[in-house]
């Protein structure tokens, strides 16, 4: 089991993951206001109250069982509501413990959500000091999601989460039965040669100490299935004017920090770039160990160019001129030359 979460971080609301000046993609728009029959609309309005219903016990529960139950409950009931007719077109908005995410050119829309629980492990005493053995409660985290593609019928991809069983993350290439799981909070499409590439950032709690934030790449093959992972992560840096001392290519990208500490990884509309903190151990000792890295105060960076995601290894440059300018957001006392816009801090767990 690799996800461990404290309770409360199931109490959050979705709805706050996006990072602040950063505004999410917009449900798609609806052209005939009658897309949904009162008929069908009135239905989707009926289970959704049981959806609202399930999700608030799914996070809020006190016990593993009764969350376990309400989740187990909530998938059906989320499916029998995707089966009605034009359901795409019904944003869920009642409640907010489901991410949902919309492609920006409304082909499709992700909904994922998490579950809370925990799993009784044995200690023997031969492996404890104690003089018996012993049963403590692990904590563990699941994600679930599916992919419903736009359309009056129903045609969809449920995503299991398979994170347990994989290895190496940043290389493969990933299919919804075996999806890493996360959870989605943004959502950016390119085009290249073509073909429809959209990239999705994600979060994920890796243990009790350590949090996650992804960047992964959904695509889709010639049978429509959807397809997580492309090597479109491009590193290059330079050693000199003529040698490379690193190059690279993920399919995948992510970065690992300590638990309750505020990071920024998302795309920057000013910069036309993936913007995001760099993580560091705050002593020596702990290079390695991610559950200690925190933000050092620097970011770095993906731009699109050449179609895939070229590193960009200082987003910001900072030059102390005349006016003694800070490397602040907002400075007092008017406007300093060299004041560059730095991005806020992530509202969404930490």
């Amino acid at each position: 089991m690799k996800k461990l979460l404290p309770l409360i971080f199931c109490l959050f609301s979705v709805a706050a993951v996006a990072q602040k000046g950063t505004t999410p993609p917009p449900p798609p728009v609806i052209a005939n206001p009658n897309t949904i029959s009162k008929a069908n609309l009135a239905k989707l309005q009926l289970i959704e109250d049981t959806l609202k219903q399930l999700s608030d016990r799914f996070t809020g529960d006190s016990t593993s069982d009764d969350r376990k139950k309400a989740n187990y409950d909530f998938i059906p009931t989320l499916v029998r509501a995707l089966k009605v007719e034009n359901s795409f077109y019904f944003p869920f908005d009642s409640f907010t413990t489901v991410s949902k995410v919309y492609a920006p050119d409304s082909s499709f829309r992700i909904l994922t959500w998490q579950l809370f629980f925990t799993t009784p492990v044995k200690i023997p005493a031969a492996a404890s000091k104690l003089k018996r053995d012993t049963v403590f409660q692990r904590p563990t985290f699941r994600y679930y999601g599916v992919v419903q593609m736009k359309g009056k019928t129903l045609k969809m991809f449920p995503l299991y989460d398979a994170g347990d069983t994989l290895t190496y993350g940043t290389q493969q290439v990933l299919g919804h039965n075996n999806w890493w799981g996360q959870l989605y909070y943004n959502i950016i499409q390119k085009t290249a040669n073509g073909k429809n590439y959209y990239t999705l950032f994600g979060y994920e709690a890796v243990d009790q100490f350590t949090r996650r934030k992804i960047i992964d790449i959904l695509t889709f093959d010639t049978k429509g299935e959807p397809k997580f992972g492309n090597k479109l992560f491009y590193f290059k840096q330079e050693e000199d004017s003529t040698h490379y001392k690193k190059v690279d290519t993920f399919s995948r990208f992510f970065i690992e920090y300590k638990q309750n500490t505020p990071t920024v990884l998302n795309y920057d509309k000013k910069l036309e770039m993936i913007v995001f903190d760099h993580v560091a151990p705050s002593t020596e000792k702990g290079k390695g160990a991610t559950f200690t890295y925190v933000p050092d105060g620097t970011y770095e960076g993906f731009r699109w160019m050449n179609n895939r995601w070229t590193w960009v290894e200082k987003v910001f440059t900072y030059a102390i001129d005349e006016m003694d300018n800070p490397p602040v957001p907002a400075p007092l006392f008017g406007t300093p030359r060299r004041q560059p816009d730095l991005p806020t801090q992530d509202e969404g767990p930490k």
